[in-house]
Protein backbone atom coordinates (compact mmCIF):
# COMPACT_ATOMS: atom_id res chain seq x y z
CA UNK A 1 0.00 0.00 0.00
CA UNK A 2 2.73 2.57 0.93
CA UNK A 3 4.41 1.47 -2.35
CA UNK A 4 1.07 2.11 -4.61
CA UNK A 5 0.75 5.45 -2.76
CA UNK A 6 4.37 6.76 -3.83
CA UNK A 7 4.35 5.59 -6.89
CA UNK A 8 0.68 8.22 -6.78
CA UNK A 9 2.86 10.74 -5.81
CA UNK A 10 5.66 10.54 -7.87
CA UNK A 11 3.36 10.15 -11.16
CA UNK A 12 1.40 13.66 -9.77
CA UNK A 13 5.38 15.55 -9.45
CA UNK A 14 6.10 14.02 -12.95
CA UNK A 15 2.37 15.08 -14.64
CA UNK A 16 3.08 18.46 -12.41
CA UNK A 17 6.60 18.72 -13.93
CA UNK A 18 5.62 17.97 -17.28
CA UNK A 19 2.48 20.94 -17.06
CA UNK A 20 5.30 23.58 -16.05
CA UNK A 21 7.52 22.65 -18.86
CA UNK A 22 4.99 22.76 -21.17
CA UNK A 23 3.82 26.30 -19.74
CA UNK A 24 7.48 27.52 -20.31
CA UNK A 25 8.25 26.12 -23.36
CA UNK A 26 4.12 28.28 -24.20
CA UNK A 27 5.81 30.95 -22.87
CA UNK A 28 8.69 31.35 -24.81
CA UNK A 29 7.46 30.05 -28.20
CA UNK A 30 4.99 32.59 -28.10
CA UNK A 31 5.41 35.72 -30.39
CA UNK A 32 6.62 38.86 -28.53
CA UNK A 33 4.63 41.78 -29.69
CA UNK A 34 6.25 44.48 -31.45
CA UNK A 35 6.65 47.86 -29.85
CA UNK A 36 4.61 50.94 -32.25
CA UNK A 37 6.91 52.98 -33.31
CA UNK A 38 4.15 55.51 -33.15
CA UNK A 39 3.26 55.74 -29.31
CA UNK A 40 6.57 56.77 -26.80
CA UNK A 41 6.50 55.92 -23.70
CA UNK A 42 7.45 57.03 -20.21
CA UNK A 43 7.65 56.40 -16.20
CA UNK A 44 4.22 57.58 -14.77
CA UNK A 45 5.95 58.19 -11.45
CA UNK A 46 8.78 60.57 -13.17
CA UNK A 47 7.05 63.90 -13.45
CA UNK A 48 10.88 65.26 -14.74
CA UNK A 49 10.77 62.67 -18.12
CA UNK A 50 7.28 63.08 -18.33
CA UNK A 51 7.51 66.59 -18.92
CA UNK A 52 10.36 66.72 -20.96
CA UNK A 53 8.20 64.50 -23.25
CA UNK A 54 5.25 66.70 -23.09
CA UNK A 55 7.71 69.86 -23.46
CA UNK A 56 9.01 68.62 -26.83
CA UNK A 57 5.70 67.48 -28.14
CA UNK A 58 4.87 71.48 -27.29
CA UNK A 59 8.18 72.87 -28.94
CA UNK A 60 7.33 70.86 -32.19
CA UNK A 61 3.59 71.73 -32.42
CA UNK A 62 5.35 75.45 -32.81
CA UNK A 63 7.86 74.82 -35.21
CA UNK A 64 4.88 72.76 -37.33
CA UNK A 65 2.73 75.95 -37.45
CA UNK A 66 5.81 78.07 -38.58
CA UNK A 67 7.33 79.27 -35.16
CA UNK A 68 10.80 79.79 -35.27
CA UNK A 69 12.94 79.80 -32.07
CA UNK A 70 14.61 82.73 -30.70
CA UNK A 71 17.89 81.38 -29.51
CA UNK A 72 19.16 84.55 -28.12
CA UNK A 73 18.73 83.55 -24.52
CA UNK A 74 20.30 80.08 -25.08
CA UNK A 75 23.29 81.34 -26.98
CA UNK A 76 23.98 84.22 -24.06
CA UNK A 77 23.89 81.24 -21.64
CA UNK A 78 26.03 79.24 -23.60
CA UNK A 79 28.29 82.05 -23.94
CA UNK A 80 28.60 82.66 -20.42
CA UNK A 81 29.29 78.77 -19.83
CA UNK A 82 31.94 78.65 -22.22
CA UNK A 83 33.81 81.60 -20.65
CA UNK A 84 33.19 79.87 -17.16
CA UNK A 85 34.71 76.56 -18.58
CA UNK A 86 38.14 78.95 -19.86
CA UNK A 87 38.53 80.25 -16.94
CA UNK A 88 38.36 76.98 -14.66
CA UNK A 89 41.14 75.49 -17.54
CA UNK A 90 43.37 78.65 -17.41
CA UNK A 91 43.35 78.56 -13.14
CA UNK A 92 44.01 74.44 -13.78
CA UNK A 93 46.90 74.73 -16.56
CA UNK A 94 48.38 77.91 -16.98
CA UNK A 95 50.81 79.05 -18.35
CA UNK A 96 51.42 75.40 -19.96
CA UNK A 97 48.89 72.32 -19.76
CA UNK A 98 52.49 69.70 -18.81
CA UNK A 99 53.88 72.65 -16.50
CA UNK A 100 51.31 74.27 -14.88
CA UNK A 101 52.24 77.24 -12.33
CA UNK A 102 52.85 76.06 -8.56
CA UNK A 103 50.45 76.83 -6.25
CA UNK A 104 52.32 79.63 -4.09
CA UNK A 105 52.66 81.49 -7.55
CA UNK A 106 49.28 80.99 -8.49
CA UNK A 107 47.32 81.95 -5.54
CA UNK A 108 46.39 85.38 -7.00
CA UNK A 109 45.20 83.94 -10.95
CA UNK A 110 43.46 81.11 -8.62
CA UNK A 111 41.56 83.72 -7.09
CA UNK A 112 40.20 85.36 -9.57
CA UNK A 113 39.39 82.47 -11.56
CA UNK A 114 37.71 80.91 -8.83
CA UNK A 115 36.18 84.54 -8.58
CA UNK A 116 34.59 84.74 -11.81
CA UNK A 117 33.40 81.48 -12.02
CA UNK A 118 31.38 81.86 -8.94
CA UNK A 119 29.95 84.83 -10.71
CA UNK A 120 29.25 83.33 -14.05
CA UNK A 121 27.68 80.83 -12.43
CA UNK A 122 25.51 82.42 -10.17
CA UNK A 123 24.38 84.60 -13.23
CA UNK A 124 23.18 81.60 -15.21
CA UNK A 125 21.35 80.33 -11.79
CA UNK A 126 19.48 83.80 -11.88
CA UNK A 127 19.01 83.62 -15.40
CA UNK A 128 17.35 79.98 -15.41
CA UNK A 129 15.33 80.78 -11.78
CA UNK A 130 14.06 84.40 -11.97
CA UNK A 131 14.16 85.02 -15.74
CA UNK A 132 13.23 81.88 -17.56
CA UNK A 133 11.46 80.25 -14.23
CA UNK A 134 8.78 77.55 -16.74
CA UNK A 135 9.70 78.69 -20.06
CA UNK A 136 10.64 76.43 -22.42
CA UNK A 137 10.36 77.98 -26.10
CA UNK A 138 10.96 81.97 -26.97
CA UNK A 139 9.99 82.27 -30.54
CA UNK A 140 9.90 84.56 -33.46
CA UNK A 141 7.05 85.67 -35.64
CA UNK A 142 5.74 83.32 -37.66
CA UNK A 143 7.03 82.65 -41.20
CA UNK A 144 4.88 83.93 -44.39
CA UNK A 145 3.43 80.01 -44.93
CA UNK A 146 1.98 79.73 -41.32
CA UNK A 147 -1.49 80.40 -40.67
CA UNK A 148 -0.75 82.80 -37.86
CA UNK A 149 0.99 85.46 -39.85
CA UNK A 150 -1.45 87.46 -40.48
CA UNK A 151 -2.57 88.08 -36.77
CA UNK A 152 0.76 87.65 -35.42
CA UNK A 153 3.31 88.57 -37.99
CA UNK A 154 4.39 91.03 -35.43
CA UNK A 155 4.59 89.96 -32.23
CA UNK A 156 6.25 86.73 -30.11
CA UNK A 157 5.21 83.79 -28.04
CA UNK A 158 6.97 83.04 -24.91
CA UNK A 159 5.83 79.22 -24.28
CA UNK A 160 5.97 78.04 -20.49
CA UNK A 161 4.68 74.76 -18.96
CA UNK A 162 3.96 73.31 -15.45
CA UNK A 163 3.60 69.97 -13.80
CA UNK A 164 3.78 69.67 -10.26
CA UNK A 165 5.06 66.87 -8.70
CA UNK A 166 3.07 63.77 -8.58
CA UNK A 167 0.01 65.97 -10.15
CA UNK A 168 -2.17 65.11 -13.61
CA UNK A 169 -2.59 68.42 -14.59
CA UNK A 170 -0.13 69.73 -17.07
CA UNK A 171 -0.60 73.75 -17.59
CA UNK A 172 0.58 75.39 -21.00
CA UNK A 173 0.90 79.06 -20.72
CA UNK A 174 1.45 81.18 -23.93
CA UNK A 175 2.44 84.84 -23.33
CA UNK A 176 1.96 86.74 -26.28
CA UNK A 177 5.07 89.59 -26.57
CA UNK A 178 5.31 92.89 -29.00
CA UNK A 179 8.97 92.67 -31.12
CA UNK A 180 11.15 93.52 -28.26
CA UNK A 181 10.06 91.67 -25.84
CA UNK A 182 7.14 93.35 -23.51
CA UNK A 183 4.03 91.69 -22.55
CA UNK A 184 0.96 92.19 -24.10
CA UNK A 185 -1.54 92.82 -21.59
CA UNK A 186 -4.36 90.70 -21.95
CA UNK A 187 -2.75 88.44 -24.41
CA UNK A 188 -1.95 85.62 -22.11
CA UNK A 189 -3.52 81.94 -22.70
CA UNK A 190 -3.45 79.32 -20.13
CA UNK A 191 -4.57 75.36 -21.04
CA UNK A 192 -4.81 72.75 -18.43
CA UNK A 193 -4.39 69.68 -20.11
CA UNK A 194 -4.84 65.85 -17.84
CA UNK A 195 -1.93 63.16 -18.59
CA UNK A 196 -4.59 60.79 -17.89
CA UNK A 197 -6.10 62.23 -21.37
CA UNK A 198 -2.67 61.26 -23.58
CA UNK A 199 -1.05 58.44 -21.21
CA UNK A 200 -1.89 54.79 -20.61
CA UNK A 201 -1.50 52.74 -16.93
CA UNK A 202 1.90 51.13 -18.76
CA UNK A 203 3.01 54.94 -19.68
CA UNK A 204 1.99 54.50 -22.96
CA UNK A 205 2.25 58.26 -25.10
CA UNK A 206 -0.88 58.99 -27.35
CA UNK A 207 1.32 62.01 -28.77
CA UNK A 208 -1.11 62.74 -32.00
CA UNK A 209 -3.69 63.58 -29.16
CA UNK A 210 -1.73 65.60 -27.14
CA UNK A 211 -0.44 67.54 -30.83
CA UNK A 212 -4.06 67.87 -31.45
CA UNK A 213 -4.83 69.71 -28.49
CA UNK A 214 -1.38 72.11 -28.80
CA UNK A 215 -2.58 72.57 -32.34
CA UNK A 216 -5.66 73.58 -31.15
CA UNK A 217 -4.20 76.15 -28.70
CA UNK A 218 -2.03 77.66 -31.01
CA UNK A 219 -5.06 78.00 -33.13
CA UNK A 220 -6.71 80.09 -30.93
CA UNK A 221 -3.97 82.56 -30.58
CA UNK A 222 -3.86 82.78 -34.23
CA UNK A 223 -7.41 83.06 -35.10
CA UNK A 224 -7.16 85.77 -32.64
CA UNK A 225 -8.04 89.29 -33.54
CA UNK A 226 -5.25 92.44 -32.64
CA UNK A 227 -6.76 95.09 -30.46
Amino acid sequence: CSSLIGFREQMAKDKGGSKDKAKAVKAESAPVPAQDPLYKSANPGDTASTKGLLDDGVVQAFEDAGFGEDHKMSNFKLVLGTIACILALVAQFWPHPLKPMPFPESRPLLLVCCVSYFFLSFALQLITTFYEKDTILYTLPPMASSACHATLKDRRVVVSTMLPRFSVDYTLTLVITDIQGNAIEGETYEQVMKLTDYFEENGTFHEDWFMDDVDHVISTIGNKKKN
